[in-house]
């Protein structure tokens, strides 16, 4: 009732942290946080008429207060602000509208009975586009249907910029909303997606690779987000008990009824007033009339009970009496007695108007209206949402084998995998591995005795700054530490060199056909490849727990089968086990043999 992005008219002035378009209308601060009263808008147009019987009065839960059983509103809040509750036949969702709007059909009712169904249309505080118009008359009718809404963007060559949001779609889940439409393969093309909004204006940019076509992942992006949301209208309320589904004739009957009424009983209620002050007039002008007679009678009184029992017997009403009794010397004086007949006649020609008032439903109308107009006047604001008719296609499917995009696939050390746009990646680190493939490729993921197959495809595609995915989460696996990570296809050879100082050269492109599985492919008999490298022309250096070491000339190495345990390449003590290797130049000394014994 206080988000100026949820209600047309906010009916509360709240101050403190009160959520706002970017991270969603959750985002409140605590009780002790904030402050809140009555916007004048609730002050002037929904309590107006309390204090006058407008409408009955109960008592509340613990009976020490009584309250208003119903508000003697004029503001149209159900139709301005909407409403959305959840129970058991009550479950209701109805739809802002603009107050001058609304304004303009509740009089247009009033004077002819009719409404316009296929002119009061929707409108949302957030503005947007609503697309679907000729849905929209349904509602009115039957109350019940959908109301489609589309951010408002704008197109600056590879950008796509939106400014309005749909009705209760906040930037940042909305963010979150598209990285997961990129990752799953709905939205394509595109590079980045950055939130601009400062105190001015809400912004999000989506910015798309220079080979995309803009439209149609704008259009990919209407489809798989809420960037076009769907509101499904219940136009469900309490009347009297009951719970009713509403058209917008039964809303605009009940409001002109409830008010016609408030109107009669507020005056009947002035009005009642009214004569009871006539009616002390009308005894003060009669006994200043015949001021001697009433001194003499009070003053032969033996008490002022006494005295107002003769006033009675003289004429006088008992409110009459109280009243001349109650009188200052001071009335006495001429002045005084011309203000008393002078307060009587208007007092008896506001009685006329408000008694005219009270025994003609076409003055209430009259009446109603004028608040109406008032209203309007003093809160309405120009329309928020565009409406138009739009013919929403799904956007056409690409598929990754006729459009394969360029990708960089890169590992961290610690453990994450993740897939980057070729045109957006920028190396960050030394200390990640990269692998540049399309995403209709495949890559095999080493451990310390087994190879995974892995598509790219599978890989969650991230932007610049993304973590990435654990890479046993992406195979199933508890999986943590990776050797190498290498793409299929590339048809090179590697060599993997085990804890115990055993040696295997092959060619990755034996295992481009192992499945991705919880199993994998065994390429080494035990579980302790300490590390794996590409095989060069060059020398390799063993180094073991014991500061020991042993460089070996690469090119005496053979090339193994798929099953293949390797050779000896370093004989090691008991207690001794190879921590790392690495590969020199040519030129570096060759310390020894294959089958050496470590030094």
């Amino acid at each position: 009732m206080s988000q100026p992005f949820t209600n047309i008219v906010p009916e509360v002035d709240f101050h403190g942290a009160n959520g706002n378009v970017i991270l969603g209308g959750d985002s409140i601060a605590a009780d002790r946080y904030s402050e809140a009263r009555l916007a004048p808008v609730a002050e002037k147009y929904i309590l107006d008429g309390v204090e006058k019987n407008a409408v009955d009065m109960i008592w509340n839960f613990s009976e020490d207060e009584r309250w208003p059983s119903v508000l003697p509103s004029v503001f149209p809040r159900l139709l301005v602000n909407g409403s959305q509750g959840i129970g058991v036949s009550i479950a209701n969702s109805w739809a802002c509208h603009n107050l001058q709007e609304t304004c303009n059909l509740l009089i247009e009712y009033i004077k002819t009975g009719k409404v316009d169904n296929d002119n009061y249309l929707p409108d949302w505080p957030c503005g947007a586009t609503i697309v679907n118009k000729s849905d929209l008359p349904q509602i009115n009718v039957t109350g019940k249907g959908k109301i489609v809404t589309e951010a408002k963007y704008e197109i600056v060559g590879k950008e796509i910029r939106f400014t309005e949001f749909p009705f209760q779609v906040y930037i940042e889940p909305l963010i979150e909303e598209i990285k997961d439409a990129i990752e799953k393969d709905k939205v394509h093309n595109v590079v980045n997606v950055y939130n601009k909004s400062d105190k001015k204006q809400v912004l999000l940019t989506v910015t798309c690779s220079s080979a995309a076509k803009t439209k149609l992942t704008l259009e990919e992006l209407f489809a798989a987000t809420s960037l076009r949301s769907q509101f499904n209208v219940n136009q469900v309320a309490i009347v009297g008990k009951t719970p009713k589904l509403l058209t917008l004739h039964d809303v605009c009957d009940i409001y002109v009824r409830h008010n016609i009424l408030c109107i009669k009983r507020e005056h009947k209620f002035d009005l009642d007033k009214t004569l009871d002050r006539i009616e002390i007039l009308d005894g003060l002008v009669k006994a200043l009339g015949n001021i001697d007679d009433i001194i003499k009678t009070i003053k032969d009184s033996d008490s002022a009970a006494k005295a107002k029992e003769n006033l009675l017997s003289c004429g006088f009403s008992e409110r009459q009496a109280d009243a001349i009794l109650a009188m200052k010397l001071s009335r006495l004086a001429h002045l005084e007695t011309e203000a008393v007949l002078k307060e009587l006649q208007e007092k008896r020609e506001l009685a006329a108007k408000l008694e005219k008032v009270v025994s003609s439903e076409k003055e209430q109308k009259k009446i109603l209206i004028k608040k109406l107009r008032s209203l309007a006047k003093e809160f309405g604001t120009p329309r928020r949402s565009v409406v138009v008719q739009k013919n929403i296609a799904k956007p056409q499917k690409l598929t990754k084998k006729a459009e394969p995009q360029d990708v960089v696939v890169t590992y961290t050390a610690n453990g994450y995998i993740k897939c980057t746009p070729a045109s957006q990646y920028r190396p960050a680190s030394d200390n990640i591995a990269e692998i540049r493939t399309t995403t209709d490729g495949y890559i095999q993921i080493y451990n310390t005795s087994k190879v995974y197959r892995l598509k790219v495809d599978g890989i969650k595609r991230c932007l610049a700054a993304d973590k990435g995915t654990p890479i046993g989460v992406i195979l199933g696996t508890g999986l943590t530490h990776v050797n190498a990570v290498i793409g299929c296809g590339e048809n090179r050879d590697v060599v993997a060199v085990s804890k115990s100082g055993r040696i295997k050269r092959f060619n990755t492109s034996l295992f481009d056909g192992t499945t991705q599985s919880l199993k994998g492919q065994d390429f080494f008999p035990k579980n302790d490849v300490v590390a794996i490298v590409p095989f060069e022309n060059k020398a390799m250096t063993i180094t073991t727990n014991s500061d020991k070491s042993l460089t070996v000339d690469m090119c005496q190495l053979n090339s193994s089968g798929k099953f293949s345990t390797g050779r000896v390449g370093a004989k090691m003590d008991v207690t001794d086990f190879v921590t790392n290797v690495f590969v020199s130049n040519k030129e570096s000394k060759i310390l020894s043999s294959l089958g050496a014994k470590v030094k």
